[in-house]
């Protein structure tokens, strides 16, 4: 005689229709888990102890320790310099790009304060007037042209790019003592950027080369300066021509490979100098066809997402990036949605999601859920965590829903908690969640979720089924309803389930379902038309 009998357990593929499902997998699956086999129900997130801003949209753990929060979306990384002794954070998104260190972020919301990132170019030239030693000397092939430059310097040694250069200085005697040029300068028209110090470069000509070489560093409050310096005394060339600041629109900060950062505005993408986060060379900035939606990281590619066509971006130095679009019309349509997985990046389309690898696209969900049923997920808000290799997603206006889905089996469940923002540790691999300010550690509470599974519909042809047995531990937590053509023929509830098989009311189907609720773990669930068959 047939029976049902289910003693593994899966999630939801909403694409195929409840009769054809496997035996496996569910119609409706809320939170559960199913990591070994078994139905049982996910552990509730647990509270830290921890608050920051009520309205944080962004949250940021730095050196496992300090928790930084901002009421906009916003990207920070780390700094990608070793042991950095300022401890550097980049972020943008709160307008302009900027940085914050270990003087200046601490206080009751992190980060309390930050920079601008990058160092402007002086706007004032540098005014040089000549003194020249008493001599009665006279050697035409004495006498030097000079120009004069200077940069801006932070406190922590950052340089930029120069100034114009100085109107040029003739020099009759520059060789003689007592010859000297006093030089005058400008203070910062606006200092958004921490400098503390100015470094001054004069022209000089060797081996039919001319550069600017270093004369001296002052402090920006230092409004002159005597340059006495004899030419062979002077330092290193000035290699900061190109150290531009990144553009004020540019968001969506990510770290590559080779100390590299990477942003973009617009339909431009934006490299910084390797190890130099503070300089971004417009001349590194390269292009798509359509508007940008956020870039990530893959080694030494950054995957670039756009309104239309996705592209990689690779290369190991910034000024050798090379650009390849993908021939997909897989559109990325929420920037929050995008988030590394098991290697591959994982977005959301108009049609489902997607995984991005430095082999191309795949489409992960095509199997498991049609166009129309991703649609009323409302991709254009979702909002996605790696967590232990899954895909975890909130969406809805108030990111009150939320799906996990597993990209290695493509098992796919709902959640019932909520969060307005997240932040995967890796230090402690862990996800964390905010929700009004609290965070929370997920999966990490002894409590658990309740959640709903319900089984396929299994074709009986007219079978009145007569017991049921369900095995599990703590079966008592949950509860059980058995339907035969979708209508529940028998319920009960938590507590009411006995620990052996028993008998089911008359009735006859040609569809049967049955669905177990509560927060015990399931071992299996058996429907049988006689008692030794359900006990097999």
């Amino acid at each position: 005689m047939p029976a049902i009998t289910v003693k593994t357990f899966a999630g939801e593929r909403p694409k195929l229709d409840p009769r054809l499902l496997p035996n496996e997998s569910a119609s409706i699956a809320y939170g559960c888990h199913f990591d070994n086999g078994n139905l049982s129900p996910l552990k509730r997130p647990a509270l830290t102890g921890i608050s920051v801003l009520p309205n944080a949209k962004t949250i940021y753990q730095h050196l496992n320790e300090h928790w930084f929060a901002w009421d906009k979306v916003v990207n920070a990384v780390a700094s990608p310099i070793a042991d950095d002794p300022w401890q550097r954070v980049y972020f943008t998104g709160d307008g302009y790009p900027k940085v914050t260190n270990n003087a200046i972020f601490s206080g009751s919301n992190m980060p309390a304060s930050s920079y601008r990132l990058g160092i402007q170019a002086p706007e004032v030239p540098v005014i040089g007037v000549v003194t020249e030693a008493a001599t009665d000397e006279v050697d035409p092939n004495d006498d030097e042209t000079r120009y004069y430059t200077h940069t801006f310097v932070t406190e922590q040694g950052e340089e930029g790019p120069p100034g114009e250069a100085s109107s040029s200085i003739e020099i009759l005697y520059p060789d003689e003592e007592g010859t000297f040029v006093t030089l005058a300068f400008s203070a910062p028209n606006v200092n958004a950027s921490n400098i503390t110090h100015r470094r001054i470069y004069r022209t000089a000509t060797g081996g039919g080369i001319a550069d600017y070489l270093f004369v001296a560093e002052i402090p920006i409050s230092q409004a002159t300066f005597v340059d006495n310096v004899p030419g062979e005394s002077l330092g290193s060339a000035l290699d900061t021509y190109d150290y531009e600041m990144p553009n004020e629109k540019m968001i969506g900060l990510t770290s590559m490979a080779n100390g590299i950062l990477a942003g973009f505005f617009d339909s431009t993408v934006c490299f910084s100098e390797s190890y130099l986060p503070y300089a971004w060379p417009s001349e590194y900035q390269l292009t798509t066809e359509h508007e940008i939606v956020t870039v990530a990281a893959l080694g030494n590619t950054l995957a670039v997402l756009t309104k239309g066509y996705p592209y990689m971006f690779s290369g190991i130095t910034p000024n050798a990036m090379a650009g390849q679009k993908l021939e997909s019309n897989q559109s990325c349509v929420s920037a929050r949605s995008a988030v590394i997985v098991n290697g591959s990046l994982i977005y959301a389309s108009p049609d489902g999601l997607i995984a991005f690898t430095s082999s191309g696209l795949t489409m992960l969900t095509s199997q498991i859920i049609t166009r129309e049923q991703w649609q009323e997920l409302e991709p254009s808000t979702i909002e996605a965590y790696h967590q232990e290799g899954r895909y975890l997603a909130f969406y809805g206006a108030n990111l009150d829903k939320g799906f996990i889905f597993d990209p290695t089996n493509g098992d796919f469940r709902h959640v019932t908690a909520t969060a307005t923002c997240g932040f995967n540790s890796l230090e402690d691999d862990a996800l964390y969640t905010c929700q009004g300010g609290n965070l929370s550690k997920w999966e990490a509470s002894p409590a658990v979720m309740d959640y709903q599974w319900r089984s396929k519909d299994f074709e009986a042809n007219d079978i009145s089924f007569a017991c049921a047995m369900v095995k599990g531990v703590d079966v008592s937590l949950s509860g059980l309803r058995i339907y035969a053509d979708e209508t529940e023929v028998l319920h009960l509830e938590p507590g009411q389930i006995p620990a052996s098989a028993f008998r089911l009311p008359p009735s006859r189907g040609d569809s049967w379902a049955f669905e177990v609720y509560g927060k015990g773990t399931i071992h299996s669930v058996s429907i049988a038309t006689t008692m030794r068959e359900v006990a097999a």
